[in-house]
């Protein structure tokens, strides 16, 4: 078993709990975003939950989707965060690609942030605030390309808008966020896509990190690339057109963890790499269909309990009935 897997499994047999450890090891949990590919990593960390594993992380990075299923899992809310993508945003109110033809954003965040996660299924922001297993949020700062950590948060407003400042993906989102100490940032994404190297400068001796995508070793490239980095050069900032093309180098180096589960980051700190897996692992950006979303919830859940060695593990629980409900209507 590699060490990652073998030091979550132990600090759950040992009931260990933040701040009181005897290990002396940090372990970080690290979680990619993706837009809709972030149902997987809600699938993921719902089967952290449901293993009663939450409280075996030091610290919780995350990007984009990424940090909005590392809140709901603070919060005890795991299932409820993911049931967003299957069930509440993926319509033509959140999501539609014809908005870019008028110069509009792709996406609609506000409508995420201010009505699905503060009314339809109410992000509890006070237990993620009082959890002893801090959430650390990835965003890029438009004036220097920066990955920037967003931590610390004072109050439910900043829970907020610290999710806003992550998922505001330029062009495709809206503008950028005002911070409060006067940076005006964008989507994490654009700088730190799975935040590893981020958790290692804060020290961690072991990364779980959980990837959206299952093929790590390619990252969106070729003319698509191209033309997105010219964009963002023009209308954000030439910094953060240098970021996103630098992004490439992260998943080059994961990719070498695809022979194996485990990855030494540049020597330390030890690395596990889960990503989706089955016939459903791969989903779009994009995606609506709610069946292919819920399916990849499930290829994330598979993910997780695989490795930590269940062979045989349950489906996601609304695979069945929501799953069931959904083919009927997508038929």
């Amino acid at each position: 078993m590699d060490p990652v897997a073998a030091l979550v499994l132990a600090r759950r047999a040992e009931h260990s709990k933040p701040g009181r450890r005897r290990d002396g090891f940090r372990l970080a949990l690290a979680i990619e975003g993706g837009g809709m590919r972030g149902v997987v990593a809600g699938g993921m960390v719902s089967a952290l939950e449901q293993l009663g594993l939450a409280d075996v992380f030091d610290a919780v990075y995350g990007t984009s989707a990424g940090a909005c299923a590392g809140a709901y899992l603070l919060a005890g809310q795991a299932r409820e965060g993911t049931r967003i993508f299957y069930r509440d945003i993926n319509n033509p109110r959140f999501i539609r690609i014809g908005r870019a033809l008028i110069r509009r954003p792709v996406m609609n965040v506000d409508l995420l942030i201010d009505h699905v996660m503060t009314r339809v299924r109410p992000l509890d922001t006070a237990r993620v605030i009082g959890h002893p297993v801090p959430l650390v949020m990835m965003a890029t700062d438009v004036a220097t390309g920066g990955a920037v950590m967003l931590r610390d948060f004072a109050d439910h407003g900043q829970v907020m808008r610290g999710l806003r400042a992550t998922t505001r993906l330029p062009l495709v989102a809206g503008r950028p966020v005002d911070w409060t100490d006067g940076r005006r940032l964008v989507d994490g994404a654009l700088s730190a896509p799975l935040p590893v190297e981020q958790a290692a400068v804060d020290g961690a001796t072991h990364v779980l990190a959980l990837a959206t995508r299952h093929d790590v070793s390619t990252i969106d490239g070729g003319r698509t690339n191209a033309l997105f980095s010219r964009l963002l050069a023009r209308h954000v900032s030439p910094a953060v057109a240098e970021a996103y093309l630098g992004r490439a180098a992260l998943f080059t180096g994961l990719a070498g963890a695809l022979s194996g589960p485990r990855l030494p980051y540049g020597g330390a700190p030890h690395v596990a790499l889960v990503r989706p897996i089955g016939r459903w692992r791969r989903v779009s950006k994009v995606e609506r269909r709610g069946l292919k979303l819920i399916r990849g919830a499930d290829a994330g859940w598979q993910a997780v309990w695989r490795w930590l060695g269940d062979d045989d593990p349950p489906p996601f629980p609304d695979m069945l009935r929501t799953g069931r409900r959904l083919r009927r209507r997508e038929t």
